[in-house]
């Protein structure tokens, strides 16, 4: 082979590589960052989902409204706002929000906010307000549309406190229920209850008990949910009365206890973080974990599940709160593997198009990551980027 022809090779070689880091650079978007300027920019993400429009939808704590954006990042409008009325976030720490199955939005609030499912199209015009029919004190942690305009709804419920040791601990009531299409509850599918919270009294300031059991289910077109509280490597799957169907074994290594250093760890993070902004809380309230000096249980294996293409399945394991690495797990019905990787990311799913996902930039603000993907769901894994998305600025 001459050397032309060696030459000719190389510069393909590098052409084609160059092109492939072009293509790559231009599908992998940050949303909302500081270089956007007024609505545009996320003050304070919490979720983001591909809409059946094909544009993408933020909810931005900060701001108290859902943001918009098309497919390439262009910022196109805010849905709802804050407000005390119907079509407003009354608050939306702990609210989510989702997309009908005729190609509506709607979106839930949690305590302290409105206690109903708000419906509006996708421009904003409200369409109605659905609360479940419920006698008892309660805030609504998610919820998934159904073909005959109910919902299944994933409750909980106000908590009981009782005293252990020097201080209180919180029993937490969740539920999962089916609900008709004017908020009367149908069938309940699945109820959990256990201490949560913790406090030195009986009547507020209360801090979350770290390693606690999760409440995590997706539903399937089939109406069968897989549900799981992270504590068992199988999933339940399970039917709108609450059947056991069948479960996925995902060959998941089982619960771990949780050692005195993770619990020291934890403590001494989550007072960091309290000290230096409320002080004053802090010491009033929040040094309450210091006395918790023994894990109530196993450490959850995995933290969220979602559904994925082609009916998978993308298991979140726990992470590590010292490398602030999770790893990540994509099966099929049946509990084969069909990819893993680990990354410093959360909220990892995979909608029609996106891996949509949150990670840290290098001042601690948080960014949001949407990627495109095409071809093989298990290879697209493979696109997530592994260290913070500060680095792709």
């Amino acid at each position: 082979m001459n050397h032309n022809r060696i030459f000719q090779i190389l510069l393909i070689t590098v052409m084609t590589i160059a092109l492939a880091n072009t293509s790559q650079a231009q599908t992998h978007l940050i949303l909302g960052s500081e270089e956007e300027e007024n609505d545009a920019m996320l003050l304070r993400p919490r979720q983001i989902e591909e809409g059946p429009d094909g544009n993408l939808y933020v909810l931005d704590g900060g701001d108290s409204c859902i943001k918009v954006y098309s497919p390439t990042g262009d910022y196109l409008r805010k849905l709802a706002g804050p407000g005390e009325g119907p079509g407003e976030f009354q608050r939306t720490d702990g609210a989510t929000f989702g997309f009908t199955t005729d190609g509506n939005l709607f979106f839930t609030e949690y305590f302290g906010g409105h206690r109903w499912l708000t419906l509006m199209e996708l421009n904003g015009d409200l369409i109605r307000t659905l609360a479940p029919q419920l006698q008892v004190n309660y805030g609504i942690d998610r919820a998934t549309s159904l073909d005959n305009g109910g919902f299944l709804v994933q409750i909980t419920f106000d908590s009981e406190a009782f005293p252990s040791h020097n201080y209180y601990l919180y029993n937490m009531r969740q539920s999962l229920v089916q609900m008709d299409n004017q908020g009367a509850i149908v069938a309940e599918i699945v109820e959990t209850e256990h201490p949560s919270v913790i406090s030195f009294t009986p009547n507020g300031g209360t801090s979350n008990l770290p390693f606690a059991p999760v409440f995590v289910w997706i539903a399937h077109q089939d109406s069968t949910i897989t549900w799981s509280d992270g504590l068992n490597p199988r999933l339940s799957v399970l039917d709108f009365t609450g059947q056991t169907v069948r479960e996925i074994d995902t060959k998941l290594p089982p619960p771990e206890k949780v050692t005195d250093d993770e619990l020291k760890s934890w403590c001494r993070s989550r007072k960091e973080a309290v000290e230096s902004s409320n002080p004053t809380w802090w010491h009033r309230f929040g040094r309450v974990i210091e006395d918790y000096d023994k894990s109530l249980f196993d450490k959850p294996i995995l933290q969220r599940i979602s559904a994925a293409p082609a009916d998978h399945i993308l298991v979140e394991g726990y992470g590590n709160p010292e490398t602030e690495q999770k790893t990540f797990w994509l099966f099929d019905q049946k509990g084969t593997m069909i990819a893993t990787i680990t990354a410093g990311v959360w909220s990892l799913h995979i909608s029609t198009n996106h891996l949509l996902y949150f990670s840290d930039n290098e001042d601690g603000s948080t960014a949001v990551n949407v990627v495109k993907w095409e071809g093989n769901v298990g290879e697209s894994l493979s696109l997530v980027k592994i260290d913070a998305a500060a680095d792709d600025e």
